[in-house]
């Protein structure tokens, strides 16, 4: 896959979310297959994601870092969904959730699965 063509899906992804008032995006095309995705999601309530991926996608998509950051109006932490190698004795390393109070083992996490769960929370 292009990452040109991954771009697309997250901001289709992104434009399926009904929750977001604005959003700014920008899209860095390294080559064909190396990319670095950055976006600010803005939702109703004041609270915000921060996204950043930096993929490679010749032979599927490798996330080689990735960070989903959400939190509210006041710019307090509500979670952080991260692979930064700073957990090592977490199971499921480097992959890992911080929440307003501690870091808990994760999976890892797509976009959407992200915003799943944000719209979750504001039910």
């Amino acid at each position: 896959m292009l990452v040109s063509e991954y771009f697309r899906h997250l901001r289709s992804v992104i434009d399926a979310c009904e929750a977001i008032t604005a959003k700014e995006i920008v899209e860095d095309e390294r080559s064909d297959y190396l990319g670095f995705f950055k976006a600010t999601l803005y939702f109703h309530d004041g609270a915000i994601l921060h996204v950043r991926e930096f993929v490679f996608t010749r032979f599927g998509v490798e996330r080689e870092t990735y960070v989903y950051h959400y939190q509210d109006e006041n710019n307090n932490r509500i979670f952080r969904y991260d692979n930064t190698e700073h957990f090592p004795d977490l199971p499921n390393f480097p992959h890992h959730k911080h929440t307003p109070k501690n870091v808990i083992v994760s999976s890892s996490p797509t976009l959407e699965e992200v915003l799943r769960e944000i719209t979750q929370l504001k039910r």
